[in-house]
């Protein structure tokens, strides 16, 4: 629609450039044509439905995980030539426009956080844990030469973008939460490998339910032989979209053999625990303790750090350190966390010789319990997690 209306102007300059102080017929007919088509776009523009139509959720319990239409996301933007960024817009339209050079679309210039915000038993909507983020992706920042976003825009950013979609929080006693899409981009075009002259920060937010969905007794793992998820000194350790695009394919393969996830060695010596798919790996092992992965090529969980706490709180040994595939095979309990997932059970993981059974998520529950507990305002905050968005 609106290049027709481009074109209509274009062609309506041409004909003007064209006449004579005398209108010919001809002239005359064709400025006719192009006035009846633009009261017809004018027309059709009324009765075209708006570019985003917020969403009506009657139920708030069949959430899934997925994007839900709501009122518009926040975008701010660095510019290299003034070396800061802009004081931010809200933003209806869920489409970007982007120059076709823009560096994301070429060199992968792209990070995202993962965060949430919860409507809790006093009613009050709170965030959790933003601090964690806003250094994630400033670490992320660094690595992929994109400018740092200040930790005091970041949750300005997020605060907004919550108190303008407040009522796409699902409800206390849902078990749904608002999830929150931080993300950092090169828009600016650049033809060659380079920093980026434009970066876009944005923040989007949608109602969400459980990652895995309802009542899921146990997700069964494969072990993913056939690639690699990151590598050391690579950019594992940080939440760049090209990490995730790497494992669509061994998901695919994974999924069509039943599989509902993938679990990722070491790439070095095919030896040591690495992550899920998209999640951390934990484990209560034979000792009782709270074992978690730690190597440079890991994305460090926000989540995990949280249940890493908690476990503390409770009296358990953490340990978080490298962890032997053999080893795995004794553990009690093993599971996938993160923002998205919280914390769920793996009921298996199959090896090229043998599919590995685990326990009945009895410890790794109650962590998840006491998290959610906090993050919902039913249980005490020790360590000042959350934090009050006022609507």
């Amino acid at each position: 629609m609106r290049s027709m209306r481009t074109a209509l102007a274009l062609g309506r300059r041409s004909l003007a450039r064209g006449f004579s102080t005398e209108v010919s017929p001809r002239e005359m007919q064709l400025l006719q044509q192009v006035s009846r088509l633009e009261a017809r776009i004018h027309e059709m523009e009324q009765d075209r439905p708006p570019a985003n139509r917020p969403a009506k959720i009657d139920k708030w319990e069949d959430l899934a995980f997925g994007i839900v239409p709501t009122n518009g996301h926040v975008r701010y933007t660095w510019s290299g030539k003034t070396n800061s960024w802009d004081v931010g817009r809200f933003i209806a339209d869920p489409y970007i426009p982007l120059h076709v050079h823009a560096a994301v679309l070429h060199y992968g210039m792209c990070l995202f956080e993962g965060c949430k915000a919860f409507r809790c038993k006093d009613g009050k909507i709170r965030v959790c844990n933003l601090d964690e983020n806003s250094a994630r992706m400033n670490t992320g920042a660094d690595r992929l030469v994109l400018p740092q976003v200040p930790r005091q825009l970041f949750n300005e950013a997020v605060d907004w973008a919550v108190r303008a979609n407040a009522e796409y929080v699902p409800p206390y006693g849902s078990g749904g939460s608002m999830y929150i899409r931080p993300f950092l981009i090169g828009s600016g075009p650049i033809l060659g490998l380079q920093p980026c002259p434009e970066t876009t920060f944005m923040v989007s937010v949608t109602p969400v339910g459980n990652y895995f969905g309802k009542g899921m007794p146990g997700i069964h793992a494969t072990i993913m032989d056939q690639f690699d998820r990151a590598a050391p000194k690579g950019t594992g350790a940080v939440k760049a979209g090209g990490n995730y695009a790497a494992d669509l394919l061994p998901l695919k393969l994974a999924k069509e053999e039943g599989f509902g996830t993938t679990l990722y060695l070491d790439c070095v010596e095919n030896r040591y625990v690495e992550e899920f798919s998209v999640s951390n790996f934990i484990g209560i092992n034979s000792e009782g303790a709270y074992v978690t992965p730690r190597t440079s090529s890991i994305l460090p969980s926000i989540t995990n750090k949280m249940l890493m706490q908690i476990a503390r709180d409770k009296g358990l040994d953490v340990q978080e350190r490298q962890v032997e595939w053999s080893e795995v095979a004794s553990f009690r309990e093993v599971g996938a966390c993160g923002t998205a997932t919280v914390a769920v059970p793996i009921a298996s993981v199959t090896d090229q010789n043998k599919k590995h059974e685990f326990g009945n998520f009895e410890v790794l529950n109650s962590l998840r319990d006491t998290l959610q507990g906090i993050q919902y305002g039913e249980l005490d905050d020790p360590h000042g997690w959350m934090r009050e968005v006022e609507c």
